[in-house]
């Protein structure tokens, strides 16, 4: 979300938003507010009949790990499908995971149903800003299949009886986006998709299509607005395709399919083709067929009454296949709901249906001829090339998710650098007015921006790196096995005259891990310790004992960090959840030294 918050700032050329997002991921975090393990992944189940729909809607930040994902069933069969590809994400201390953001769901079959049983879902979650939940258990209560044979011989006729509405510890849990399209009209869902497919317009992936679709009508020779209308709608109708066509595969194949157009080559592939398209912009090369081929094209384009219908086609397909990979977190819904359908009309009337909300804008624009659509000159030769840069925003954005975020983030300035250059000699050919005064400020402050995100990515905060000299003098925590023993040791820090904090660890716990590596280690943070007694509680184990500490003290994520008053009472107020680098947990125990002593 860092990278997509700065790099539409580069797509929409606001310099004041583009300084300011990347200055705030270079000041020191305030200290963030976590929700509860429920509201981060809200789960939901559904059985129908021999069909057990397990799914979680997961709050934007966080994510689930797909290696810690398991389901079991007792006291009946369940085949379970192959999960999904997620997302990898890459850390110091876990390497290389795949994770879910968005959403996830598993559509299993039942078999052999006694009675009393039940599927076991075992998952663990985290939050991208530093918090790592417990490993969580829910138990779903199975509904057995009647023998509709058997009762009908004896008599009663009455039709297998499906479960209604599910509950997990007393409490209702909400329909997932699938289930609700599911239990609405098929015309309702079409109206919805559609609506959709206009938002999905405005995203940086579908955004080039806004000039390639210029260059295609723009440079037409008397053009009038049926004309324009009908390349337009064609245009459009390419990228529908496109889309009808991924709604066939995807009823055929089922959602798994979501995962294959994430693979790296795919992704790899596209951010190549942007990068082309990109130099094209540039004036680098023309994009254009073999003269044999064009000869024939421009004689049958000659009996169109100007323009290659054909042409605009092959540019809709082609938008449409570029669109398709970075589109993927509102597309996955629609694509869901495709597989669970699994009929063939309802998958490619949805994508169609949604393609063409895409393309409503670019018909208004497109049907718009003169009236919209800039008017051709030399100055279109510099917007152009403006669009070359940012059609090479989405290779980013497509690569984030396959390569380290900070080669991603010194990529972007390299590219915010190379916009800014471009954009001072844009204004050095300009006389006067507003427009240089527009192209200077931008340049300056991309440029800025620009040599900011590198000094992050190359200097990073010095008071984090703990030199060896010092590591002889550190002071390091007390390992204590549970209430009875915190009780006792935080009275005798208060006999000692000292704080009692307590660390609660896990070994599953990445922000536990980069607390010992990079902030508890820390010069100023040292300096601060004298005045503390260090506790450790280790929650790796998910038992009574640590049950009994986190229900203790409503802890319902690690890291959190506990610190007590003399009168051996804990403090809520300031207590630490998540992460913290150096200087703000330095900053943050000097506040609890004020509040405590």
């Amino acid at each position: 979300m860092r990278l997509l918050v700065f790099l539409f700032s580069l797509l929409w050329l606001s310099p004041i938003h583009a300084s300011n997002n990347v200055l705030d991921s270079l000041l020191a975090p305030k200290q963030d507010t976590f929700l509860p393990v429920d509201e981060a992944f809200k789960f939901d189940f559904d059985q129908q009949g021999n069909i057990l729909f397990i799914g979680w809607d997961i709050e934007p930040g966080y994510y689930i790990y797909q290696k810690k994902l398991e389901i079991i069933a007792k006291e009946a069969e369940i085949k379970i499908p192959d999960f999904a590809d997620g997302e990898i994400i890459e850390d110091e201390f876990f390497g290389k995971t795949p994770v879910y953001f968005d959403s996830f769901s598993v559509v299993s079959k039942l078999s052999d149903i006694k009675d009393d049983a039940v599927v076991k879902v075992r998952y663990q979650g985290c939050a991208e800003a530093g918090l790592c939940y417990p490993p969580e258990v829910i138990t779903i209560p199975l509904t057995k299949l009647v023998n509709t044979i058997a009762e009908t011989s004896t008599g009663n006729n009455s039709a297998p009886v499906a479960q209604d509405t599910t509950t997990i510890g007393g409490e209702n849990k909400e329909l997932s986006f699938a289930e609700q399209l599911a239990q609405q009209s098929f015309l309702t869902n079409l109206a919805i998709f559609f609506a959709v497919g206009v938002g999905l317009a405005f995203t940086p992936c579908v955004f080039p299509m806004f000039p390639i679709l210029s260059s295609l009508i723009a440079g037409q020779q008397g053009l009038s607005t049926k004309k324009a209308f009908r390349l337009s709608f064609v245009y459009i109708q390419g990228m529908a395709v496109t889309y009808a066509a991924l709604g066939l595969v995807v009823a055929a194949l089922g959602g798994q399919v979501q995962g294959y157009i994430q693979h790296p080559a795919v992704l790899i592939s596209f951010s190549l083709l942007f990068v082309l398209l990109a130099m094209s912009m540039f004036g680098w090369y023309e994009i254009k067929l073999p003269s044999s081929m064009m000869n024939k094209l421009t004689s049958v384009s000659n009996k169109q009454q100007g323009g290659s219908y054909f042409g605009v086609f092959s540019m809709g397909v082609l938008s449409g296949l570029i669109a398709s990979p970075c589109t993927t977190a509102p597309l996955s819904a629609a694509l869901l709901y495709v597989a669970q359908s699994g009929d063939y009309v309802v998958g490619g009337v949805t994508l169609y249906v949604l393609s063409l909300g895409m393309g409503l804008p670019l018909l208004l624009l497109g049907t718009s001829g003169g009236k919209l659509l800039p008017k051709a000159g030399g100055w279109m030769e510099q917007v152009k090339t403006l669009f070359g840069f940012i059609m090479l925003v989405v290779p980013l954005i497509l690569l984030e998710r396959i390569l380290d975020f900070d080669t991603i983030l010194l990529l972007a300035a390299g590219l915010m650098a190379a916009t800014a250059l471009y954009l001072h000699y844009w204004q050095s050919t300009q006389t006067a007015g507003k427009l240089k005064t527009l192209l200077w400020a931008s340049a300056s402050v991309l440029l800025l921006v620009s040599a900011l995100t590198t000094k992050h990515v190359l200097l990073p905060n010095q008071n984090t790196i703990v030199q060896s000299a010092d590591a002889v003098s550190k002071k390091e925590f007390n390992l204590i096995a549970d209430l009875a023993a915190l009780k006792t040791a935080t009275n005798e820090a208060n006999d000692n005259g000292q704080i009692a904090m307590v660390d609660l660890y896990a070994d599953w716990c990445v922000a536990c891990k980069e607390f010992e590596k990079y902030s508890f280690p820390a010069e100023n943070v040292q300096a601060e310790f004298k005045h503390f007694s260090l506790l450790k509680l280790d929650l790796t184990e998910t038992n009574e004992t640590s049950i009994e500490i986190m229900e203790e003290y409503t802890v319902f994520g690690l890291p959190s960090i506990l610190f007590f008053d003399k009168q051996g009472n804990e403090v809520p107020e300031l207590r630490v959840t998540g992460f913290l680098d150096a200087d703000d947990f330095a900053a943050h125990l000097q506040k609890v030294r004020t509040a405590l002593q």
